[in-house]
């Protein structure tokens, strides 16, 4: 018996390997896509699942893909048997392969041949616009206004549009001719025919463009409904949102509203100014003018600087006097003051918590000035406020001239302020010259305060170069609007509250939706573009722009290619470089070339990564922004 159970057992195993055996080659492992797309959005991204049968080892699937040309698209994770597909940004690039093979024998494989690659689009509905650029009247513009998409037709709209020579036009848009498509780069092209006024056999010939305007525009990769836009004909250049407008455009505003306004003084003088405050409409169509106040910076021109102006009464109605919004959520602010007279400022409701806004040049402050106001759902007070971390980009004007800043600012405890800012007037030299270095400079000084309507004033704001004083503009939902209140920078611009800590790499990553604005070398003509950018959380992105610098130049550039290299700090300030955006010096515009990129810092706003960008060399003025949605 003692021989017997050693041979016993020998016999045992030696069975069960040889069932083992038979049970591997019976049943091999297989990889099966579970329900594959057949089609993708343009820089969307899609779950995707496989499984895997008769792994021991439940190792997965390695996801990847192949592209007709250029990229096939990104997945984060790149292992496991669920990812999130990132599409290419570029229609050209299609169709898509995408394969999952599995870790533990990489013989082994599933694919979906030929993922057809389509352009975003807009679903029906009303969608409201507001810009903001120059113009060929030698102007500073602004223009809003809201039009209708059913069956993917335009069937109505209404626009308002503000320059030195326009003084404060409003036209319905006629559907006659106008029209959404898609370029063959995949962004959208918009044409908006606007009527003289009402009358719809004629256009607005006083405008710029004679009546038919251009917009190229770049769908958010999380929100359809919001896209990035830029006018891109030879008539203007400019930089603005496109956001699908809720029922919430059929009722008057009412509560309290943060804002701001960007443009330039009235005619005479045509020097950049910066207006911010809050507005309450405190009962049915009034603003009593309680709780109301707003700050103007025209250090140079004739309005000067002024801190707390107060608003004695004004009125907030429909189009005409009428009680309710008209069919585009059209309503007209009338404030009255007693240093400005009479402000009148048009505004499309976009839903319950934002409004774009637009002056009539002919009120009595005379501006050419646009903007946003988002609604206060409760007062903003010091407590809540303590500890939070904004970041903001703003442009405007210095005393060497074009002026842009970029920055990330801590509220801290003791009312001090603390935080990392940037700052380029394209000189290099003077008082805002950008730091030597070229990176970010920390904030060595500046105190913080709020007054009892819930305006943040900034003071003493400094890296130890240059000093800065600013106003926020909270709406208490994560948005701040900003305006400088000194007489070295009119600056006006906007921002987020900062959300995530300990930033890497791997929060910039995925698809998002670029647009910036900026001045060219000699600071004389304004440059703008919108596209779709795919980085790729290690440490650089792709992607393209539909380029403007028309007053150059010119004509347009659709689908001029972008690059960009960054290099991660915790603290969410990334900096690096642009490759593509220059207009004096890459080949695309008629330069020598752009091998090496220009100079830039990257303030992300939170864990997806949507941050703002400035760029912190003296090649040219850049500032703009990447988001998700």
């Amino acid at each position: 018996m003692t021989f017997r159970q050693p041979t016993l057992l020998l016999i045992a195993l030696a069975l069960i390997a040889g069932l083992v055996g038979c049970s591997s080659s019976s049943h091999p492992i297989t990889v099966t896509l579970v329900s594959p797309p057949t089609s993708v959005v343009l820089n969307s991204q899609t779950p995707l699942t496989a499984t895997v049968a008769n792994d021991k080892a439940n190792a997965g699937v390695t996801w990847t893909c192949t592209a007709a040309s250029g990229s096939c698209g990104s997945f984060s994770p790149a292992t496991g048997l669920t990812t999130t597909y990132t599409a290419p940004a570029i229609l050209a690039d299609g169709p898509v392969t995408i394969t999952a093979t599995s870790v533990t024998n990489s013989a082994v494989s599933a694919s979906d041949p030929g993922v057809t690659l389509a352009a975003a689009s807009l679903a029906d509905g009303t969608y409201v616009f507001s810009l903001s650029g120059s113009d060929t009247n030698s102007s500073q513009y602004s223009a809003a206004g809201a039009f209708t998409i059913a069956s993917g037709a335009i069937t109505g709209g209404e626009q308002d549009y503000v320059d030195n020579t326009v003084a404060g036009t409003t036209d319905q848009i006629n559907p006659t001719g106008s029209s959404v498509t898609t370029g063959t780069d995949g962004n959208l092209q918009i044409t908006l025919v606007t009527c003289n006024g009402t009358d719809c056999t004629n256009t607005d010939a006083g405008l710029p463009s004679g009546g038919t305007e251009t917009l190229a525009g770049t769908v958010t990769p999380l929100t359809p409904g919001k896209a990035l836009i830029t006018e891109f004909d030879a008539a203007a250049t400019s930089s603005g949102e496109l956001n699908l407008q809720t029922s919430a455009a059929a009722s008057i505003p009412s509560g309290g509203y943060a804002f701001g306004l960007n443009g330039v003084d009235p005619q005479a003088t045509q020097l950049i100014v910066s207006v911010g405050g809050i507005i309450v409409v405190d009962s049915a169509n009034t603003i009593s003018g309680a709780g109301s106040e707003f700050d103007v910076n025209d250090a140079d021109g004739p309005y000067g600087l002024v801190q707390g102006e107060p608003v004695s009464s004004g009125t907030v109605t429909g189009t005409g006097g009428t009680p309710a919004p008209d069919s585009f959520g059209r309503v007209v602010f009338t404030v009255n003051t007693p240093d400005f007279g009479q402000l009148v400022i048009a505004g499309y409701i976009v839903d319950s918590s934002k409004i774009r806004l637009i002056e009539n040049y002919t009120d009595n402050f005379g501006s050419t000035i646009g903007g946003t106001a988002f609604s206060q759902p409760a007062a903003i007070t010091a407590a809540a406020i303590t500890g939070n971390t904004y970041v903001l980009g703003l442009n405007g004007l210095d005393v060497n001239y074009y002026d842009q800043v970029a920055g990330q600012f801590t509220l801290n405890a003791d009312t001090t302020v603390s935080g990392w800012i940037n700052y380029n007037d394209n000189t290099g030299a003077g008082i805002v010259a950008p730091a030597t270095s070229q990176a970010p400079s920390a904030i060595t000084g500046g105190n913080w305060s709020i007054d009892a309507d819930g305006t943040v004033s900034l003071t003493g704001v400094t890296d130890g170069t240059a000093d800065f004083a600013f106003q926020f503009y909270l709406d208490g939902n994560g948005h701040v609007l900003s305006t400088s209140l000194d007489t070295v920078d009119i600056l006006g611009g906007h921002g987020s509250q900062q959300s995530g800590t300990g930033f890497t790499a791997s929060n910039f990553s995925g698809a998002y939706s670029m647009d910036v604005t900026g001045w060219d070398f000699n600071n004389v003509d304004e440059l703008d573009a919108v596209g779709p950018v795919m980085a790729n959380g290690v440490g650089s992105f792709t992607g393209f722009a539909d380029y403007n610098w028309v007053f150059s130049a010119g004509p347009t550039y659709p689908n001029s290619p972008v690059t960009g290299a960054f290099t991660a700090a915790s603290s969410g300030v990334f900096t690096g470089t642009v490759t593509g955006l220059d207009a004096d010096l890459c080949t695309v515009f008629g330069g020598a070339g752009c091998p090496n990129g220009d100079a830039f810092s990257y303030y992300l706003i939170d864990a997806n990564g949507d941050n703002i960008v400035i760029e912190t060399d003296v090649n040219q003025l850049t500032l703009g922004y990447f988001t998700q949605e």
